[in-house]
């Protein structure tokens, strides 16, 4: 009996922490950002969001010709990717890389650069109104830098977003996020 005594104090710690932990919050619905577009892929056809319906979209606005935050931010996109296919979850996320320089990023050079992040990215372009439009929607700025001819470059914000299975977004990451809170939001997602 008095062994069982003991582990009173062990197991009302143990309920105490359990009380403590705070529950997974559902992640919120951003109800300013977000809606349905259609832009063109990297193999030249139509892409709509809403044809994504009942799958988890990873979304990132960036370049090709960038020299390292958007590479680096697909790099840490295709890590999520991968942890996701270990987990055997993969099939139901779907990466999309909107690019900001459409005329540079023809489908074409979409089509060579996002293979190497080996994470079934689907590059994205379109017309600089289309663009622009998307990146509106989501509260993407950007400003093209340089003197406009064959050398420029893009200052623009850098978030990675979170859309649901309906296309709305859940969350907004900076591009230097944590891989496995955006694999965990995923998975809570599915």
């Amino acid at each position: 009996m008095l062994t069982v005594f003991r582990s009173w104090p062990v197991l009302a710690g143990l309920l105490l922490l359990a009380a403590c932990a705070e529950p997974r919050q559902e992640l919120p619905v951003n109800t300013r950002l977000g809606g349905d577009f259609t832009l063109t892929d990297h193999h030249g056809q139509p892409f709509r969001l809403a044809d994504q319906q009942g799958r988890v979209v990873l979304m990132f606005f960036g370049y090709t010709h960038c020299p390292d935050i958007c590479p680096a931010t697909l790099a840490r996109v295709s890590q999520v990717y991968r942890n996701l296919r270990e987990a055997g979850d993969a099939d139901a996320v779907q990466p999309l890389f909107i690019t900001f320089d459409p005329s540079r990023d023809t489908p074409a050079h979409l089509s060579e650069y996002v293979p190497w992040f080996k994470a079934n990215v689907i590059g994205l372009t379109g017309s600089e109104a289309e663009i622009r439009a998307v990146a509106e929607q989501y509260g993407v700025v950007y400003l093209q830098s340089g003197d406009g001819a064959a050398e420029y470059d893009f200052t623009h914000s850098d978030y990675v977003y979170l859309l649901d299975q309906q296309g709305r977004v859940r969350k907004l990451y900076p591009s230097d996020f944590n891989i496995d809170e955006v694999t965990d939001d995923v998975q809570s997602l599915l």
